[in-house]
């Protein structure tokens, strides 16, 4: 939650300020950070949604000596994050609330998965039925090191086991964590995308040609395995071949994005593009809502991409041509094409220098526009809508769990 940093907070928070318009009451365990802290790192402090009580718990994690040993013992945060110590106190705490009150169910979200180990503690504790939101792939995350996969395998299956409901947000996803798991449990999988808020700033500003066309990007990187290189070296070819200074300006902002302006100049394009570090949502919006593009840029990947970024659904709203750099399959792939919007694979430095050109000549003759499907599709998306998927969610997982309890097939308590 807010104002902890990130595409996640802002998701959550989002989601259930929607669902207390459907009814819900719901009150939320999280971090209470330190102003100006790692979680908090501007000092403001934003009002929690309409309905919505947050009650905060400290954590260890911000402590030095905890963050001291972490540099010392950095395999310590694979069991399974550094939210690890956070988890007892906030167990404790929803316990006692589950205890002083009357509560249909209890959700929990990740990233990061230690929230699920909250989850596994209380739903033992009180006997409360148990949705858990995956988002992405846990276990099988690529991004993840044998060691920590062979640590997270266990947990993950403790809590397929005994959630009563578990979300996803793509058919790929959860195809690639159940594919391991009893058929059974796949029955408990229910598929809520992402959603975006609409915007009240009226239609995207006319676009005005004599100025430069401008792609920008909104997000982090991953040195490694998402990374910008292959966009900057197509940048590169695209400017030797036929200058583009005062033509094209691309814009990254988000954390570590800065690591990557010695590449820029390296490749001679220094002055075609510029880097911000991590900025508020705010700002993040306006910088969205400056562009003419909007860049997706994913790791390459050999088979499908079960990933479907926060950042691409937020990019809806805005109305704007999106280029994707993904997997040529997988769920961004496939969101983008139904959008009407051009996918290349994220290696392909060709396909993307074409596929700029593309952009620019049409921004030069005027047809630089989103196409025909994109609204109908975009309005999947909506958090009107996807907001009500989860409410029918918790409606059956909870509904279900309390009617078995009454004929005596769940018990209250675990030890």
């Amino acid at each position: 939650m807010p104002p902890m940093y990130g595409p996640r907070a802002t998701q959550v928070s989002r989601v259930l300020g929607r669902l207390a318009r459907f009814g819900w009451q719901p009150t939320t365990i999280c971090l209470a950070p330190r102003p100006g802290g790692p979680h908090w790192f501007d000092g403001a402090s934003p009002d929690a949604p309409a309905g919505v009580e947050l009650v905060r718990v400290p954590s260890p994690e911000e402590w030095f000596a905890v963050r001291a040993a972490w540099r010392v013992a950095p395999g310590l945060r694979d069991f399974p994050d550094s939210t690890r110590v956070w988890v007892r106190r906030a167990a404790h705490t929803a316990i006692c609330l589950a205890a002083a009150g009357e509560y249909a169910g209890l959700m929990t979200f990740a990233q990061p998965w230690s929230d699920h180990l909250v989850g596994i503690r209380v739903h033992r504790a009180t006997g409360l039925p148990w949705v858990a939101h995956f988002s992405d792939p846990w276990a099988d995350s690529p991004y993840a090191t044998p060691r920590q996969r062979s640590i997270w395998r266990r947990m993950e299956a403790d809590v397929l086991r005994e959630a009563c409901a578990v979300v996803f947000v793509t058919e790929e996803t959860a195809d690639l964590v159940m594919a391991k798991y009893p058929g059974e449990w796949r029955k408990k999988v229910s598929i809520v995308p992402h959603g975006f808020e609409s915007r009240s700033g009226g239609a995207p500003r006319p676009q005005d040609r004599r100025r430069p066309l401008r792609l920008a990007y909104v997000g982090r990187f991953y040195r490694g395995v998402r990374t910008p290189v292959a966009l900057l070296r197509a940048l590169a070819g695209l400017h030797r071949r036929e200058s583009v200074a005062g033509t094209l300006e691309v814009l990254f902002v988000g954390p570590h994005v800065e690591e990557y302006e010695r590449d820029a100049a390296a490749l001679g394009i220094a002055s075609l593009v510029r880097f911000r570090g991590r900025v508020s949502p705010a700002e993040a919006a306006r910088v969205a809502a400056d562009a003419d593009v909007l860049l997706v840029v994913d790791a390459p990947g050999d088979g499908p991409s079960v990933f479907l970024p926060s950042k691409l659904i937020d990019y809806l709203p805005f109305r704007k041509p999106i280029l994707g750099l993904t997997p040529e399959t997988g769920a961004s792939a496939r969101l983008l094409r139904r959008l009407g919007c051009p996918v290349m694979r994220p290696d392909d430095v060709g396909g993307i220098t074409s596929a700029l050109a593309d952009l620019i000549e049409r921004w030069r003759a005027g047809t630089l526009d989103v196409g025909e499907s994109f609204d109908r599709v975009a309005a999947e998306f909506d958090i009107a809508h996807t907001a009500r998927l989860l409410h029918q969610v918790l409606l059956g997982a909870f509904t279900g769990a309390h009617e078995m309890r009454e004929r005596g097939h769940i018990s209250g308590i675990h030890s």
